[in-house]
Protein backbone atom coordinates (compact mmCIF):
# COMPACT_ATOMS: atom_id res chain seq x y z
CA UNK A 1 0.00 0.00 0.00
CA UNK A 2 1.39 3.42 -0.72
CA UNK A 3 2.54 5.76 1.80
CA UNK A 4 0.01 7.87 1.55
CA UNK A 5 -2.53 5.44 1.09
CA UNK A 6 -1.66 4.13 4.51
CA UNK A 7 -1.68 7.79 6.45
CA UNK A 8 -5.22 8.41 5.05
CA UNK A 9 -6.18 4.37 6.16
CA UNK A 10 -4.75 5.46 9.65
CA UNK A 11 -6.02 8.60 9.78
CA UNK A 12 -9.60 7.21 9.37
CA UNK A 13 -8.94 4.37 12.19
CA UNK A 14 -8.29 7.18 14.59
CA UNK A 15 -11.58 9.14 13.26
CA UNK A 16 -14.08 5.77 13.64
CA UNK A 17 -12.92 4.94 16.93
CA UNK A 18 -12.99 8.47 18.37
CA UNK A 19 -16.38 8.55 17.07
CA UNK A 20 -17.71 5.72 19.09
CA UNK A 21 -16.25 6.64 22.02
CA UNK A 22 -17.84 10.57 21.52
CA UNK A 23 -21.35 8.81 20.78
CA UNK A 24 -21.06 6.79 24.17
CA UNK A 25 -19.99 9.60 26.48
CA UNK A 26 -22.75 12.10 24.70
CA UNK A 27 -25.21 9.36 25.75
CA UNK A 28 -24.06 8.94 29.28
CA UNK A 29 -24.27 13.03 29.40
CA UNK A 30 -27.15 13.60 27.45
CA UNK A 31 -29.63 11.07 29.57
CA UNK A 32 -27.90 12.84 33.03
CA UNK A 33 -28.44 16.26 32.03
CA UNK A 34 -32.35 15.60 30.69
CA UNK A 35 -33.31 13.68 33.68
CA UNK A 36 -31.63 15.94 35.99
CA UNK A 37 -32.67 19.59 34.37
CA UNK A 38 -28.84 20.15 34.26
CA UNK A 39 -28.17 22.87 31.47
CA UNK A 40 -24.92 22.40 31.76
CA UNK A 41 -24.41 18.55 31.61
CA UNK A 42 -26.88 18.98 28.87
CA UNK A 43 -24.83 21.57 27.09
CA UNK A 44 -21.55 19.36 27.49
CA UNK A 45 -23.67 16.34 26.33
CA UNK A 46 -24.33 18.16 23.11
CA UNK A 47 -20.97 19.45 22.78
CA UNK A 48 -19.67 15.90 22.59
CA UNK A 49 -22.31 14.95 20.54
CA UNK A 50 -21.18 17.59 18.24
CA UNK A 51 -17.71 16.15 18.51
CA UNK A 52 -19.04 12.95 17.24
CA UNK A 53 -20.41 15.16 14.06
CA UNK A 54 -17.37 16.23 13.66
CA UNK A 55 -15.93 13.05 13.41
CA UNK A 56 -18.62 11.63 11.01
CA UNK A 57 -17.72 15.52 8.98
CA UNK A 58 -13.97 14.54 9.05
CA UNK A 59 -14.43 11.11 7.56
CA UNK A 60 -15.70 11.89 4.69
CA UNK A 61 -13.13 14.75 4.29
CA UNK A 62 -10.76 11.75 4.57
CA UNK A 63 -12.44 9.85 1.87
CA UNK A 64 -12.63 13.00 -0.20
CA UNK A 65 -9.00 13.98 0.14
CA UNK A 66 -7.42 10.48 -0.50
CA UNK A 67 -8.26 10.70 -4.04
CA UNK A 68 -5.12 10.85 -6.20
CA UNK A 69 -4.37 13.39 -8.62
CA UNK A 70 -6.38 13.61 -12.06
CA UNK A 71 -6.80 15.49 -14.82
CA UNK A 72 -8.86 18.74 -13.19
CA UNK A 73 -7.06 18.17 -10.02
CA UNK A 74 -2.80 18.31 -10.45
CA UNK A 75 -2.19 19.10 -7.02
CA UNK A 76 -4.79 15.74 -5.50
CA UNK A 77 -7.48 16.27 -3.07
CA UNK A 78 -5.67 17.41 -0.04
CA UNK A 79 -7.57 20.38 0.26
CA UNK A 80 -10.87 18.46 0.88
CA UNK A 81 -9.46 17.85 4.35
CA UNK A 82 -9.37 22.09 5.06
CA UNK A 83 -12.82 22.05 4.17
CA UNK A 84 -13.21 19.51 6.33
CA UNK A 85 -11.85 21.46 9.18
CA UNK A 86 -14.05 23.74 7.92
CA UNK A 87 -17.11 21.96 8.23
CA UNK A 88 -15.77 21.09 12.21
CA UNK A 89 -15.73 24.80 13.12
CA UNK A 90 -19.08 25.63 11.76
CA UNK A 91 -20.82 22.92 14.07
CA UNK A 92 -19.16 24.51 16.76
CA UNK A 93 -20.37 27.97 16.04
CA UNK A 94 -24.10 26.12 15.85
CA UNK A 95 -23.55 24.03 19.10
CA UNK A 96 -22.62 27.59 20.76
CA UNK A 97 -24.89 29.57 19.68
CA UNK A 98 -27.89 27.22 21.10
CA UNK A 99 -26.25 26.77 24.05
CA UNK A 100 -25.82 30.57 24.71
CA UNK A 101 -29.48 31.07 23.88
CA UNK A 102 -30.46 28.21 25.92
CA UNK A 103 -28.15 29.72 28.80
CA UNK A 104 -30.01 32.63 28.27
CA UNK A 105 -33.85 31.44 28.28
CA UNK A 106 -33.21 29.57 31.87
CA UNK A 107 -32.05 33.09 33.55
CA UNK A 108 -35.96 33.68 33.07
CA UNK A 109 -37.06 30.65 34.47
CA UNK A 110 -36.07 30.68 37.55
CA UNK A 111 -34.44 26.79 39.24
CA UNK A 112 -35.06 23.89 37.34
CA UNK A 113 -32.25 21.58 37.99
CA UNK A 114 -32.29 18.41 40.66
CA UNK A 115 -28.98 17.17 42.43
CA UNK A 116 -28.31 13.08 41.73
CA UNK A 117 -24.84 11.85 42.93
CA UNK A 118 -24.75 10.04 40.15
CA UNK A 119 -23.74 12.62 38.08
CA UNK A 120 -20.03 12.72 39.50
CA UNK A 121 -19.28 9.26 38.44
CA UNK A 122 -20.72 9.59 34.90
CA UNK A 123 -18.82 12.74 34.61
CA UNK A 124 -15.66 11.44 35.44
CA UNK A 125 -15.81 8.19 33.73
CA UNK A 126 -16.20 10.34 30.48
CA UNK A 127 -13.51 12.88 31.67
CA UNK A 128 -11.21 10.15 31.48
CA UNK A 129 -12.26 9.14 28.17
CA UNK A 130 -12.04 12.40 26.49
CA UNK A 131 -8.46 12.69 27.93
CA UNK A 132 -7.63 8.94 26.24
CA UNK A 133 -8.96 10.61 23.21
CA UNK A 134 -7.34 13.62 23.17
CA UNK A 135 -4.01 12.67 23.59
CA UNK A 136 -4.53 9.58 20.80
CA UNK A 137 -5.43 12.18 18.14
CA UNK A 138 -3.36 14.47 19.06
CA UNK A 139 0.00 11.92 19.10
CA UNK A 140 -1.31 10.67 15.73
CA UNK A 141 -2.35 13.78 13.87
CA UNK A 142 1.50 15.19 14.73
CA UNK A 143 2.99 11.66 13.54
CA UNK A 144 1.11 12.04 10.43
CA UNK A 145 1.18 16.50 10.52
CA UNK A 146 -2.66 15.65 9.89
CA UNK A 147 -4.61 18.90 9.75
CA UNK A 148 -7.91 16.96 10.12
CA UNK A 149 -6.54 15.08 13.59
CA UNK A 150 -5.00 17.91 15.13
CA UNK A 151 -8.15 20.39 15.26
CA UNK A 152 -10.06 16.93 16.44
CA UNK A 153 -7.96 16.36 19.14
CA UNK A 154 -8.56 20.52 20.04
CA UNK A 155 -11.75 19.93 19.57
CA UNK A 156 -11.45 17.17 21.72
CA UNK A 157 -9.74 19.14 24.62
CA UNK A 158 -12.24 21.78 25.10
CA UNK A 159 -15.18 19.19 25.38
CA UNK A 160 -12.74 17.95 28.67
CA UNK A 161 -12.97 21.55 30.09
CA UNK A 162 -16.25 21.52 29.60
CA UNK A 163 -17.01 18.65 31.53
CA UNK A 164 -14.98 20.00 34.55
CA UNK A 165 -17.51 22.77 34.57
CA UNK A 166 -20.22 20.40 34.23
CA UNK A 167 -18.84 18.72 37.54
CA UNK A 168 -18.60 22.12 38.99
CA UNK A 169 -22.16 22.51 38.16
CA UNK A 170 -23.23 19.36 39.58
CA UNK A 171 -21.88 20.20 42.58
CA UNK A 172 -23.19 23.91 42.76
CA UNK A 173 -26.97 22.33 42.55
CA UNK A 174 -26.32 19.84 45.50
CA UNK A 175 -25.62 23.04 47.77
CA UNK A 176 -28.56 25.26 46.01
CA UNK A 177 -26.72 27.36 43.93
CA UNK A 178 -28.72 27.10 40.49
CA UNK A 179 -27.14 30.10 39.01
CA UNK A 180 -24.21 28.34 38.46
CA UNK A 181 -25.61 25.79 36.47
CA UNK A 182 -26.35 28.97 33.94
CA UNK A 183 -23.17 30.46 34.12
CA UNK A 184 -21.07 26.94 33.19
CA UNK A 185 -23.36 26.48 30.78
CA UNK A 186 -22.27 29.88 29.46
CA UNK A 187 -19.13 29.57 29.84
CA UNK A 188 -18.96 26.28 28.02
CA UNK A 189 -20.42 28.22 25.06
CA UNK A 190 -17.77 30.55 24.91
CA UNK A 191 -15.03 27.69 24.73
CA UNK A 192 -16.57 26.17 22.17
CA UNK A 193 -16.53 29.54 20.31
CA UNK A 194 -12.80 29.57 21.20
CA UNK A 195 -12.12 26.33 19.48
CA UNK A 196 -13.97 27.29 16.40
CA UNK A 197 -12.12 30.47 16.02
CA UNK A 198 -8.85 28.61 16.40
CA UNK A 199 -10.01 25.42 13.66
CA UNK A 200 -11.37 27.79 10.72
CA UNK A 201 -8.15 30.53 11.67
CA UNK A 202 -5.86 27.51 10.26
CA UNK A 203 -8.16 26.41 7.80
CA UNK A 204 -8.33 29.93 6.24
CA UNK A 205 -4.45 30.22 6.31
CA UNK A 206 -3.95 26.86 4.26
CA UNK A 207 -6.42 27.66 1.42
CA UNK A 208 -5.67 31.23 1.13
CA UNK A 209 -1.74 28.95 0.72
CA UNK A 210 -0.28 31.41 2.97
CA UNK A 211 3.18 29.98 2.66
CA UNK A 212 4.21 26.92 5.30
CA UNK A 213 7.86 27.59 5.39
CA UNK A 214 10.11 30.93 5.22
CA UNK A 215 11.67 31.80 2.53
CA UNK A 216 14.69 31.94 3.99
CA UNK A 217 14.69 28.66 5.21
CA UNK A 218 15.06 27.18 2.05
CA UNK A 219 17.71 30.06 1.33
CA UNK A 220 19.73 28.34 3.89
CA UNK A 221 19.12 24.97 2.53
CA UNK A 222 20.56 26.23 -1.17
CA UNK A 223 23.52 27.97 0.58
CA UNK A 224 24.86 24.90 1.33
CA UNK A 225 25.90 24.20 -2.62
CA UNK A 226 29.11 26.36 -3.46
CA UNK A 227 27.73 26.01 -7.27
CA UNK A 228 24.04 27.12 -6.18
CA UNK A 229 24.63 30.79 -6.93
CA UNK A 230 21.35 32.03 -4.96
CA UNK A 231 17.54 31.24 -4.93
CA UNK A 232 15.08 33.39 -6.09
CA UNK A 233 10.94 33.46 -6.35
CA UNK A 234 10.31 31.19 -3.70
CA UNK A 235 7.02 30.11 -3.27
CA UNK A 236 5.76 27.48 -0.92
CA UNK A 237 2.37 26.60 -0.23
CA UNK A 238 0.37 23.59 1.75
CA UNK A 239 0.46 22.07 5.04
CA UNK A 240 1.36 18.98 6.91
CA UNK A 241 2.92 16.90 4.75
CA UNK A 242 1.26 18.27 1.64
CA UNK A 243 3.55 21.11 1.03
CA UNK A 244 4.94 22.38 -2.48
CA UNK A 245 7.68 24.27 -2.64
CA UNK A 246 9.03 25.76 -6.47
CA UNK A 247 11.58 28.17 -6.65
CA UNK A 248 14.42 29.54 -9.76
CA UNK A 249 18.33 28.99 -9.00
CA UNK A 250 21.13 30.95 -10.18
CA UNK A 251 23.66 28.85 -11.13
CA UNK A 252 27.57 28.60 -12.23
CA UNK A 253 27.39 29.71 -15.84
CA UNK A 254 29.87 27.67 -16.72
CA UNK A 255 27.80 24.82 -15.84
CA UNK A 256 26.61 22.36 -18.32
CA UNK A 257 23.16 21.24 -18.46
CA UNK A 258 23.76 17.96 -17.36
CA UNK A 259 25.28 19.75 -14.09
CA UNK A 260 22.88 21.56 -13.29
CA UNK A 261 20.32 18.97 -13.91
CA UNK A 262 22.00 17.24 -11.14
CA UNK A 263 22.45 19.76 -8.82
CA UNK A 264 18.98 20.73 -8.86
CA UNK A 265 18.43 17.42 -8.14
CA UNK A 266 20.86 17.46 -4.95
CA UNK A 267 19.27 21.10 -3.74
CA UNK A 268 16.01 19.43 -4.30
CA UNK A 269 16.77 15.91 -2.01
CA UNK A 270 18.18 18.73 0.63
CA UNK A 271 15.12 20.46 0.85
CA UNK A 272 13.02 17.05 1.23
CA UNK A 273 15.72 15.79 4.23
CA UNK A 274 15.59 19.64 5.81
CA UNK A 275 11.60 19.68 5.32
CA UNK A 276 10.22 15.83 5.63
CA UNK A 277 6.42 17.75 4.82
CA UNK A 278 7.49 18.54 1.25
CA UNK A 279 5.92 16.57 -1.50
CA UNK A 280 7.12 18.17 -4.64
CA UNK A 281 9.91 20.41 -5.33
CA UNK A 282 9.89 22.44 -8.54
CA UNK A 283 13.16 24.05 -9.40
CA UNK A 284 14.23 26.14 -12.71
CA UNK A 285 18.03 26.75 -13.14
CA UNK A 286 19.27 29.85 -15.04
CA UNK A 287 22.57 31.16 -15.44
CA UNK A 288 23.91 33.58 -13.23
CA UNK A 289 23.42 36.66 -14.94
CA UNK A 290 20.13 35.34 -16.61
CA UNK A 291 16.94 36.24 -15.46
Amino acid sequence: MPQQAKRYSRVARVLWATFVMNLGVAVLKLGYGIWTHTLAVTADGYHSALDGCSNVVALVGITLARRPPDDDHHYGHQKYEILSAMGISFLLFVAAGQLLFEAIERLGEGPRAVHSWWGYPILLVTLLVNWGVFRWERRVGNELASPILLPDAEHTRSDMFATVGAIVSVAAVGAGWQWVDVAVAGLIGIVIVRAAYGIIGGAIRVLTDRAPIDASEIEQVVDQFPDAIQAHKIRSRGTGDQIFIDLSLHVRPDLSVKEAHDLSHEVEDAIRERFPGVRDVVIHAEPEGEH
